[in-house]
């Protein structure tokens, strides 16, 4: 475990645990759910990198550039792969400082992904927030496609308050493959903001997201700031029904981007040429109520 400190905040990194952020805390207070001392699943952690796409590819068929590609499923018995390899993997010590850390980790070639490609994250502690810079490099000889996102936890609290602009909400299957896109405020309305613990199910990409998004919780004090640089335009919120956590996800595309028939530019579907690198942050800033 690798321990950032300063000012009011200190963070806790598990590179070997899929490069997850463990602990996240201002004053003492927890701004993303903290890990059990003893928890070994990454979908324990606080947050965790989604690397090279985000979200689920329909069946493990994905379609690129003519061909169609085998995408093995990498989570229990669910249909649909689902957020990458570096979640699933271990990443390496780049470099770290008392205020920042770098991860990395190279995948080659295999069946889980045909590409090989290299992914990094930037750690930058500040006296108010985290601010965590996640990136792929093409390291293939052929054009890669590529999506991003960041899957973090945020405690759920009775008064908790999640307030976001954002456009539009895709509806979902059964096995939440998003079917069409409907007004923004069908299940919650992020934009006068929602009390997470009065939600429904949610488990929706929203779109037109303008970056910025805020989390109040006044049961422990504080106020998250939650921003995303300019190619996460989607928000993906988790709230599974009477669960302690909650999740507001930056992304850079909506779920199985690459198989759908409207333009990338609307999807997030992006094409990475041999060398070529994409990159997104996502910035928690931290005040007291």
């Amino acid at each position: 475990m690798i321990t950032l400190a300063r000012g009011d905040c200190e963070a806790d990194l598990v590179p070997e645990i899929g490069g997850a952020v463990s602990r996240f805390t201002f004053a003492g207070q927890n701004v993303l759910r903290r890990a059990a001392k003893d928890a070994a699943d990454v979908r324990e952690m606080g947050s965790f990198p989604l690397v090279p796409y985000a979200n689920r590819i329909e069946r493990g068929l994905l379609h690129f550039q003519g061909r169609a590609y085998r995408i093995p499923r990498n989570f229990c018995d669910h249909p649909h792969p689902l957020h990458g390899q570096g979640w699933r993997t271990a990443w390496r010590v780049a470099s770290l400082s008392r205020y920042q850390a770098t991860l990395a980790f190279d995948h080659s070639q295999g069946d889980d992904w045909p590409w090989a490609y290299s992914a990094e994250q930037v750690f930058v502690l500040t006296e108010t927030g985290l601010r965590v810079r996640l990136s792929v490099r093409n390291r293939d000889t052929q054009a890669m496609p590529a999506t991003l996102g960041f899957h973090p936890y945020y405690p759920r609290w009775p008064r908790t308050r999640l307030t976001a602009s954002v456009s539009g909400m895709w509806l979902a299957d059964d096995t939440m493959i998003p079917t069409e896109l409907v007004e923004a405020a069908r299940f919650v309305d992020l934009g006068h903001g929602t009390h997470v613990s009065e939600a429904p199910f949610v488990d929706n990409s929203f779109t037109g997201w303008r970056g910025v998004a805020r989390i109040d919780q006044p049961e422990s004090g504080i106020s998250v700031s939650l921003g995303g640089s300019v190619d996460c335009t989607v928000l993906h919120c988790f709230m599974p029904v009477g669960q302690s956590f909650f999740c507001a996800e930056p992304v850079s595309a909506m779920p199985n981007a690459f198989n759908r028939p409207e333009p990338a530019a609307e999807t997030g579907a992006r094409v990475l040429a041999p060398g070529d690198t994409f990159a997104i942050e996502m910035i928690l800033g931290v005040r007291r109520l």
